[in-house]
């Protein structure tokens, strides 16, 4: 048995890192550097987003919210959701059915 790790002060900046993909669950790791953004996108799935370091700005549907470290979002299914960070972000976000 191997035990996935995976650093989650990724250098490279933007990276979508899979973690996990299986039929009932799906999760990326997004490391974002300031100012880079990721555009809209309508989510299949409810979404839960954990900033574990950064800060940045998030949109669902009309509504913003400025996460940080440690804030945890929930973006729900069917939703279009954009992410901006407005310094380096890491942020795990995991695909719900």
């Amino acid at each position: 048995m191997s035990i996935p790790i995976v650093e989650t002060k990724d250098p490279k900046g933007f990276v979508p890192t899979p973690l996990i993909g299986a039929d009932e669950v799906c999760a990326l790791l997004l490391n974002l550097t300031a100012g880079q953004s990721v555009g809209p996108c309508q989510m299949p799935a409810t979404v839960l987003c954990y900033v574990v370091e950064g800060q940045g700005h998030l949109r669902v549907g009309n509504e913003q919210a400025k996460p940080q470290t440690g804030s945890l979002a929930t973006v729900p299914s069917g939703a279009v959701r954009a992410i901006s960070a407005s310094a380096r972000m890491h942020m795990p976000a995991v695909q719900i059915p």
